[in-house]
């Protein structure tokens, strides 16, 4: 038994509101099984695939693995003539599958032993303390967090892949994007299963410019650092 002041430790994932003298101390306990959680497939995304092995600043440059999660639906559309500047699809009207990924990677989930003392622990200068931690933090399972994202369209009259954008946050990525391995990775493993699951496409076609980008000359070279070429006044695309 401790002379002085007695700890009562309780291992416990808790959120705890300290309020000045007099209030009282609310917490809850929650349990959790230690587990590497599985992406979570529902009805909305309907893929979840690898993508590459990333470092980023961020992490501390420690690898982890990128993954996807993609939704598709199918979707009637019309273009107006106008908009063949920035969208070169022939067909006006038309079915076409929209895409959208999100990029992610897992991040633990830390919990701590934290020991209460059975009577508050009073300072003259600061709060009274309720108790302490007790050793380092434990893993208990991962979250999925989301890095990025990319969207596109598969025109089937014309067999065309358009991708209107595909990014990694502004916290994991670099300038010049052309330089940016992690944003060549990214584009590569999107274009990638894109061209697998639209075999039939002859092309693919994206925006000149992006707001990602400091200026539309920084993202036309990220474009043609994956053979893009102008294909439109102002779309850059490339045959398959």
């Amino acid at each position: 038994m401790v002379s002085a002041i007695a700890l009562a430790p309780f291992t416990l994932r808790f959120e705890v509101q300290l309020r000045k003298a007099k209030q009282k101390l609310t917490f809850q306990k929650l349990s959790m099984k230690k587990q590497v959680q599985a992406s979570v497939i529902d009805d909305f995304w309907i893929y979840d695939i690898p993508l590459f092995d990333g470092t980023f600043d961020y992490y501390r440059n420690k690898p982890r693995p990128v993954r996807g999660k993609i939704h598709t639906s199918e979707e009637p559309y019309h273009l107006e003539e106008y908009e063949q500047d920035i969208r070169p699809i022939a067909t006006l009207r038309g079915t076409r599958t929209y895409v959208m990924m999100h990029p992610y990677v897992f991040e633990p989930i830390l919990t701590f032993t934290v020991g209460l003392y059975k009577q508050p622990k009073e300072y003259a200068d600061q709060d009274a303390a309720i108790g302490k931690t007790l050793g380092g933090p434990k893993q208990d399972g991962v979250r999925e967090v989301q890095i990025g994202s990319a969207q596109a369209w598969y025109y089937h009259q014309d067999k065309t892949i358009e991708v209107w954008e595909c990014f990694l946050d502004s916290r994991f990525r670099k300038h010049p994007l052309v330089d940016d391995p992690q944003m060549q990775k990214l584009w590569q493993g999107f274009e990638a299963w894109l061209v697998t699951q639209f075999p039939q496409a002859t092309r693919i076609v994206s925006p000149f410019s992006d707001p990602i980008a400091h200026s539309p000359e920084e993202y036309q070279a990220f474009l043609r650092s994956h053979r893009f070429e102008p294909v439109a006044k102002k779309a850059f695309g490339k045959r398959l």
